[in-house]
């Protein structure tokens, strides 16, 4: 069973004739959700409800989409519906969102990224400060800070070795725990793919740590060869 345009992203879809809750997910052009009859409903009419947010309290904000009529069925129908439910695929998670909508427009917004290319990212729901967040990701060539007056935005770009498949991109914001903020779909890079040779900036950021290490063991032996020439130094005492 399957509903479009009949609710916001998200909502969720209920009624006890279902196996489980359905939630409305764009998959452009509609928002659409997939629910599946219990194979152990009884014959009759339920009704189908869309809460915002997935509310499933009929006293909250909910609203009836309609019914849904179970017919009757003979324990072997009912036996072999249980086997063809057992084996039904998960669920996708993942959302289509139309092209010209800025990505992410969800954390399950999907977009397709060959390894090697570059995509603009947004904040559309201005949620972070200017230079607060910083966005990582397993498959970019490095971490991106993002800035803007509004809204915030960066640009990322996907490393050449990039093996293809779904990433999650983890948001850090100052101050407030991680989460994942965004995923992506890597696709094989082209032939003649380079990564761009890393910058001054990325240079000094990976060896600071070093340098400061590197720092403090010269001062250390300095010191240390320091006090043993003063010692030398030191005249006897006189008995």
């Amino acid at each position: 069973m399957g509903l479009q345009d009949a609710a916001g992203n998200g909502d969720r879809v209920f009624s006890e004739a279902f196996t489980a809750d359905g939630r409305m997910r764009m998959n452009d052009p509609h928002v659409t959700a997939v629910m599946t009859i219990s194979c152990t409903a009884a014959p009759g009419s339920y009704e189908v409800r869309i809460g915002s947010g997935g509310d499933r309290n009929l006293s909250e904000v909910t609203r009836l989409w309609g019914r849904v009529w179970v017919a009757p069925a003979e324990e072997a129908e009912r036996a072999a519906c249980a086997r063809r439910v057992s084996e039904l695929p998960p669920e996708s998670q993942e959302e289509r969102w139309p092209a010209d909508v800025e990505w992410p427009a969800s954390p399950w917004d999907v977009r397709s990224l060959r390894a090697g290319r570059e995509m603009t990212v947004t904040d559309d729901l201005e949620m972070g400060g200017d230079g607060d967040v910083t966005l990582t990701s397993p498959v970019f060539t490095r971490p991106v800070v993002m800035y803007g007056a509004k809204k915030v935005s960066a640009v990322v770009r996907i490393r050449c070795d990039a093996k293809p498949g779904l990433y999650t991109v983890v948001w850090r914001e100052k101050g407030k725990p991680s989460k994942v903020w965004a995923r992506l779909r890597v696709e094989p890079a082209a032939p003649d793919c380079r990564d761009p040779a890393p910058t001054l900036a990325d240079m000094v950021e990976r060896a600071t740590p070093w340098l400061a290490a590197g720092i403090c063991s010269a001062a250390l032996v300095v010191g240390v060869r320091a006090l043993k020439r003063r010692r030398r130094a030191r005249p006897p005492l006189s008995s």
